[in-house]
């Protein structure tokens, strides 16, 4: 290693490529001026302060924020100059802007993250974007929508499977996520090892690109950031294909410790390799060097205590407001035949008969995540199989079953607003969007698959709201955007 410390501690540091990212850390954190020094030392404990105040209880302490927090001091770049986007500074407050006048815990996140990134960024210089983009992998938003979104993707690589097995097994049926194959059942569930490790995938591909960023001093474009974890994602979905695809055909179940290590070598040899070749090729053609050059500037203190002093004032404002939550008003239920009605805490009414339980869950805006069952349910012990899509009447639905030790019950849901029946997430959301009244997740459990099917047409054939007026804020958006005539009638306030 060879590194040049001259400049009387004033960032006169050269990095050689081929020097570990924890000892530069260390190593520019001694050229830091005694001054630089304690501004940082500052302001990172006025951020941590922050995120323990305001994202206890949004962040989750699992593996996967663990280990993104062990990778930041790896995926950190030094920065030849130590100024700040206006854009991103922008975006900072408009995120803080828009979480406080909403109150909504994710945006605050993410504003959280632009704001700390912009205040180190102007302090120390050290930073780039891949932190900002490892630490919004492991985030529990992009957890959740991994789950949500995954169901689709569940289904369609079940279907896939099934129509290349035919070529092997003509008699393989496909019923919902299992796979039937000689009276044995093979489930493409959330819990498999393959599509569990999405996030920890994008982890390892943010790590190569800075690793390649480090070692060729050729920065990644952020479209071509952008097309690269795009690439890993395909990598993922496709190396979930083949594991399934091997696990049928050589019968491997899940008691089987092969069931978790196949999906494990299945994403090392057929998505991490292949990403990390294909990344090393693209980079070799980037021409452009990343110099890391400290120009020898006197540091000033002034600036950066100023600019973090206003950006941690805001995120503590931001987050006052986000902390007085209260649930939005919804619409009442109606009063259903037979059904026995409790509300539950943030909107949801439960009602309960003899024969079945419902759950009328609201929907704050079209932004925001659902209750969705799969998650509810396996906070309370139950594990989901068969899950699958159902036509009941005219309305698609999810059904399945929910297994928890000797008990098993049968499950439905959908989206409804009073007027509209869905279970696609682009619709609802974008129906939403556009103004129509807030939907709410409707989610019927019976102890039969004959009671759960009437008890789901009888959902079906009543209001299970009322029917109320388009979201005003969302009005008022549209009226604002497309500036019609009618915008004084629509926005009073404005």
């Amino acid at each position: 290693m060879a590194a040049d410390l001259s400049g009387g501690g004033r960032g006169g540091l050269v990095c050689t490529e081929t020097e570990a990212a924890p000892m530069k850390a260390v190593a520019i954190w001694h050229t830091l001026p005694q001054k630089q020094a304690r501004v940082v030392l500052l302001c990172g404990a006025g951020y941590l302060v922050v995120a323990g105040v305001f994202l206890r209880h949004y962040l989750l302490w699992d593996s996967q924020w663990l280990l993104g927090l062990a990778l930041l001091p790896l995926v950190a770049l030094p920065s030849p100059r130590r100024t700040v986007s206006p854009l991103l500074l922008a975006l900072a407050f408009l995120l803080l802007l828009l979480a406080g006048l909403y109150q909504i815990t994710t945006l605050f996140y993410l504003g959280f993250l632009v704001a700390a990134w912009c205040g180190l960024q102007g302090t120390i210089g050290f930073t780039g974007v891949y932190p900002f983009l490892l630490l919004g992998i492991v985030s529990p938003v992009f957890s959740y929508m991994a789950q949500v979104w995954s169901f689709p993707v569940r289904l369609q690589l079940t279907k896939a499977a099934v129509g290349l097995l035919n070529w092997v097994y003509p008699a393989v049926e496909v019923a919902g996520n299992l796979i039937l194959l000689n009276g044995k059942e093979f489930s493409v569930d959330p819990a498999c090892a393959g599509l569990n490790m999405l996030s920890f995938s994008l982890m390892l591909a943010v790590f190569l690109m800075a690793h390649l960023h480090r070692s060729t001093r050729k920065p990644w474009p952020l479209p071509a950031i952008g097309l690269l974890l795009l690439l890993m994602l395909v990598l993922n979905v496709a190396s979930n294909l083949l594991r399934i695809l091997l696990l049928v055909l050589f019968q491997i179940g899940p008691a089987n410790w092969m069931h978790d290590g196949l999906g494990i070598l299945c994403l090392v040899l057929y998505a991490v390799v292949p990403f990390y070749f294909l990344a090393k090729h693209w980079s070799r053609r980037l021409s452009k060097l990343a110099s890391w050059q400290e120009h020898g500037r006197a540091f000033s203190w002034k600036k950066p205590l100023l600019l973090n002093s206003v950006l941690l004032v805001s995120l503590v404002g931001a987050g006052l407001q986000v902390l007085q939550k209260k649930a939005p008003a919804k619409p009442a239920p109606i009063p259903m035949a037979g059904f026995e009605q409790e509300k539950l805490k943030d909107g949801i009414v439960k009602l309960t008969r003899d024969n079945g339980l419902v759950y009328l869950k609201p929907l704050q805006g079209f932004y925001s995540a659902e209750h969705n069952p799969m998650i509810c349910w396996e906070g309370s012990g139950f594990q989901f199989q068969n899950i699958t899509e159902e036509t009941v009447g005219d309305t698609r639905v999810y059904t399945g079953t929910l297994q928890k030790q000797k008990e098993q019950l049968y499950t439905a849901w959908w989206m409804d607003n009073g007027h509209h029946q869905t279970i696609a997430q682009t619709d609802w959301r974008w129906r939403m969007f556009k103004g129509e009244p807030p939907f709410h997740l409707v989610n019927v459990t019976a102890a039969t698959e004959a009671e759960l099917q009437e008890l789901v047409r009888e959902m079906l054939r009543q209001p299970t709201v009322t029917r109320t007026q388009s979201l005003p804020w969302v009005s008022c958006f549209r009226a604002t955007f497309l500036k019609t005539a009618q915008k004084q009638k629509l926005c009073p306030g404005f």
